[in-house]
């Protein structure tokens, strides 16, 4: 008789109902409670209003409807999520959740006063001095020429020095171009290597100089214009100084706030394996 009713589809039924009810306790007033879902009128407007942003119109009734079903849909499938602990060992949802509570940490800076912008420049003022700009022309020789790169390269110099017409022509072609225009220096160092870079930055404007190696060969090079690095006033660069105040303090509110809860757990590290040297 007992085997009879296991087999039966209607006993498989309901003893997997009975399975769920006990996994999920959905009869307990705790989980009673949790089981409600609540559609303030706050969680409409803001839905309403994410709507509006992203199709610059407000919804009508079937889209806002549409809305809510998406937001409802959310919240059960999230909570049965938290339910079945998919939220656990996941390395992506504890790097969110992180990035969250960092968020709030950052939420307890306040708006700087103008005096602490202005003290805070004086005290960092070498974080705002503008880089040095360079205008130039080159002359490019490619070491595809092999041993008759160097020699071609004095060649072609003492040709531009002596301002011989058709110097340049002599020349192979560097697609990064020929001139430059007010490029900061650090910026011809990336383009070019530093070993370029402190060359151009050493050579006397309105003189061929050269030749100056890259990684793409070698270069003669005619500075037209040196703007030396400056200090901008503080009105100038204030946007700039105030973005680096927030991102100093924020830094400091996270330390402190992280510090204030690490004290509140023991923290225990197990099984450590030490290298040895």
């Amino acid at each position: 008789m007992l085997k009879r009713l296991l087999r039966e589809p209607l006993m498989h039924f309901l003893l997997l109902g009975a399975l769920i009810f006990a996994v999920f306790g959905h009869g307990s007033s705790e989980n009673a409670a949790n089981r409600q879902i609540v559609v303030s009128r706050v969680d409409v407007d803001r839905l309403a209003a994410a709507f509006s942003r992203t199709w610059n119109r407000p919804p009508d009734p079937n889209e806002l409807q549409a809305q809510l079903q998406d937001y409802i849909r959310e919240e059960v499938l999230y909570r049965e999520a938290l339910q079945l602990g998919l939220d656990k060992d996941d390395s992506i949802i504890r790097r969110r959740l992180r990035q969250k509570m960092e968020f709030l940490f950052e939420d307890t800076v306040p708006t700087p006063q103008e005096a602490e912008l202005r003290a805070y420049y004086q005290s960092h003022i070498e974080k705002f001095r503008t880089a040095s700009l360079i205008s130039f022309r080159q002359v490019f020789v490619s070491t595809r020429r092999g041993n008759a790169a160097e020699p071609d390269a004095q060649q072609i110099l003492a040709r531009l020095v002596a301002d011989t017409p058709g110097a340049a022509e002599q020349a192979d072609t560097l697609l990064l171009g020929q001139t430059f225009s007010r490029t900061p220096l650090d910026r011809i160092a990336a383009l070019f290597g530093d070993d370029f870079a402190h060359g151009l930055a050493g050579a006397a404007p309105a003189h061929w100089v050269g030749p100056l190696r890259s990684a793409y060969g070698l270069h003669l090079v005619l500075v037209t214009a040196l703007e030396p690095a400056a200090m901008p006033p503080f009105e100038q660069v204030r946007p700039a100084v105030e973005r680096e105040w927030f991102a100093e303090r924020r830094s400091e509110a996270q330390a402190a706030q992280y510090q204030t809860l690490l004290a509140g757990y023991r923290v225990t590290v197990q099984d450590l394996a030490v290298a040895t040297p």
